[in-house]
């Protein structure tokens, strides 16, 4: 009796520590899996639409081209030391954004953007 008692229990501890076991798993995933939706590979480039949504609060095409693009065009175009924007050729030309440089200058520089800036009525 006091061996299958023994037994019990100790099924009961391999139990418990397969079940916590399990659920450390799980969440190492979730969080792996959360911070790999947030990392870009290197290389990796957006469009003008993509970079509005994760970069800039989602706000408008023309908006992100007049307060961003044009008003930091110096440090920002390809070309430039530590520059990530491809310019538009136009109708039919896309912008290229390389989003690693991107994100980065987006984030060291956030505070000299007007956030609340609004687009010039027509």
């Amino acid at each position: 009796m006091k061996e299958m008692k023994e037994m019990q229990t100790a099924k009961m501890s391999v139990q418990a520590f397969l079940d916590e076991y399990i659920k450390k798993v799980v969440k190492d995933e979730l969080s792996k899996s959360r911070s790999d939706q947030n990392t870009q590979v290197l290389g990796e480039t957006w469009t003008l639409d993509e970079f509005r949504k994760k970069c800039c609060f989602g706000k408008d095409r023309e908006w992100v081209k007049l307060f961003i693009f044009s008003r930091f065009k110096d440090e920002i175009v390809l070309g430039k030391p530590g520059g990530w924007l491809k310019p538009s050729k136009g109708k039919g030309s896309p912008y290229g954004i390389y989003a690693v440089e991107a994100c980065k200058w987006m984030q060291e520089n956030r505070h000299l953007i007007n956030w609340d800036a609004k687009l010039p009525r027509r």
